[in-house]
């Protein structure tokens, strides 16, 4: 994911009401950290899921891989998560993922 596709990604919390935004940031401070950053990460995903190989948008629950839903194009047949394609992709610690997500923003 581009850095102009990253921020696009991120200026989608904007568009959450103020109810929203004050259970997210509950969340974040919340005891799990890596519970709401992942819970966070899938809902904004949700709103824009298409297949990251053919752009297609449907696309069927397909499991969960590392505390993640899998989801499985119907149009290639390829599967992914929330985090294909963008810079928190690899990232295997998950309690520093928002660590990470504001040194991207910064």
């Amino acid at each position: 994911m581009q850095s102009a596709q990253w921020k696009t990604f991120i200026a989608q919390f904007t568009a959450l009401s103020q109810r929203q935004r004050l259970a997210s940031i509950a969340l974040l401070r919340g005891a799990a950290p890596q519970d709401a950053a992942v819970a966070l990460v899938e809902s904004v995903a949700r709103q824009r899921l298409h297949c990251p190989a053919c752009n297609s948008s449907h696309a069927h629950r397909h499991g969960h891989a590392h505390e993640l839903q899998r989801y499985r194009c119907v149009a290639c047949g390829r599967t992914f998560n929330a985090l294909t394609g963008t810079p928190l992709a690899h990232l295997r610690h998950k309690t520093l993922w928002l660590n990470y997500a504001d040194c991207l923003l910064a």
